[in-house]
């Protein structure tokens, strides 16, 4: 078989195209969080799934957990999901409370039932859900919320 210079430049641009395409992609989805203050409804969009969260008043928590000890300091936040689009689940384990440096972050207590809390039960098309979520704080006071999937920041709130 003969390969002209054609052929080959033709072959290169090709590849040279379809990299180009693959590295936008990728771009794409490392988009940057949907970021708002307290109190703004942010949407995740999943699929068809669609689920509103608002969160607010995160601040110090004067509560018992029974079958926890923090190591820290509570804190508490409120908030709602609301079902836009089909019935949706809310995770409540990939909330995190953040401090304003980015470097300290605090997992949501999900590891026991905590007192009013977001309950993780699928909400129908057009219903909501109300409850608290509960950080255990042991460094910088936080000043976020973030909704992290498990592989970046989607959804965050601050003050």
């Amino acid at each position: 078989m003969k390969f002209t210079s054609t052929t080959v430049k033709s072959a290169i641009g090709a590849t040279g195209i379809a990299a180009a395409s693959i590295f936008a992609a990728a771009t794409a989805v490392a988009a940057p969080p949907t970021m708002g203050g307290f109190g703004t409804s942010e949407q995740l969009v999943d699929g068809p799934l669609i689920t509103n969260y608002t969160v607010s008043n995160l601040q110090p928590a004067n509560v018992t957990i029974p079958g926890y000890t923090p190591q820290g300091h509570l804190y508490q936040a409120n908030v709602t999901a609301q079902a836009n689009s089909g019935a949706v689940t809310p995770v409540v384990s990939d909330f995190n409370a953040r401090a304003a440096s980015g470097q300290q972050q605090y997992r949501v207590i999900d590891t026991v039932p905590v007192p009013n809390g977001l309950s993780p039960a699928p909400i129908l098309q057009g219903n909501q859900s109300t409850g608290t979520l509960y950080f255990d704080v042991t460094g910088a006071q936080p000043n976020q919320v973030v909704y992290n999937d498990g592989t970046q920041d989607v959804l965050l709130w601050t003050a």
